[in-house]
C-alpha cells in the first residue's frame, strides 16, 4: 500500500471520531488561524483553499469570518463531514491542485504536509503556489523540529499506519524560500518531553 492509499484509509476510518471533536481544538492552534484570517482581511483578501480540511472546523471559521471557502482533502469521508457543515467541498490531491481548475487569494494548511515525504515537498511547494494568485498568501503549518521520516500506528486515534516527514526548522524554511517569500516564522512549544519537537508555523507570500 502506498503513502497516499495509507491516508485515505486512515483518515476515512478516523472521520467520524474528528467530527465529533467539535469545539475541542487547543487554544494555539485557534490562535494562529486567527492571526493569518486577521492578515487576509488586512491585504484585502476573499477566497481561502484549506488543503488536508478534515472535518472541516477551520475551513468553518474562514467561512464565518467572511471569505469564500473550498475544503480540501483526500479522504472522502473527510470531505462528507465537510458539506454537512454547508462548506464547500470535494477530495483533491495535494500533488496536483491544478485539477481544481481555479486560484485562491490563500491557502490554510494545517499539519498537513507533514505527510509528503521530502523527496516530494517540491513537488507539492509548486503545486501550492501554481493554485495562488500573485500575492498570495499560505499558512503553512506542521509538527517537526528535526529532520526524520517515519511509520507510525496511533493506537489512539484509528489504529492504522500513517506516514511522517518532520523537518527542521532550518530545513523546512530552505524549502519553503525555493517558491515564497516567508513573512513569519514562528514556533509553538508544545509542552512533550521530544526534544527539538514544536509546531512550526510559516506564513508565506507568492511573489
Amino acid at each position: 500500500m502506498d503513502i497516499k492509499q495509507q491516508l485515505v484509509e486512515a483518515y476515512n476510518k478516523d472521520a467520524q471520531r474528528r467530527d465529533a471533536a467539535e469545539g475541542k481544538r487547543e487554544i494555539w492552534k485557534e490562535e494562529v488561524r486567527q492571526k493569518f484570517a486577521d492578515m487576509l482581511k488586512s491585504e484585502n483578501k476573499k477566497s481561502v483553499l484549506e488543503l488536508g480540511a478534515g472535518a472541516g472546523f477551520d475551513s468553518k471559521f474562514f467561512q464565518e469570518e467572511g471569505f469564500h471557502v473550498l475544503a480540501t482533502d483526500l479522504s472522502p469521508e473527510m470531505v462528507k463531514m465537510c458539506i454537512k457543515r454547508d462548506i464547500p467541498a470535494q477530495v483533491a490531491d495535494i500533488y496536483d491542485l491544478s485539477s481544481l481548475g481555479r486560484k485562491f487569494d490563500a491557502v490554510f494548511s494545517l499539519n498537513v504536509l507533514l505527510h509528503i515525504p521530502r523527496n516530494d515537498l517540491r513537488i507539492v511547494l509548486n503545486s501550492i503556489s501554481n493554485v495562488l494568485t500573485q500575492g498570495g498568501f499560505f499558512f503553512y503549518g506542521v509538527y517537526g523540529g528535526q529532520n526524520k521520516e517515519e511509520t507510525i500506528t496511533d493506537n489512539s486515534k484509528m489504529s492504522l499506519l500513517r506516514f511522517f516527514s518532520f523537518l527542521s526548522d532550518q530545513t523546512i524554511q530552505d524549502y519553503a524560500k525555493k517558491y515564497f517569500e516567508i513573512i513569519d516564522f514562528q514556533t509553538v512549544d508544545l509542552g512533550n518531553t521530544r526534544p527539538n519537537f514544536h509546531f512550526q508555523a510559516l506564513t508565506l507570500k507568492k511573489d
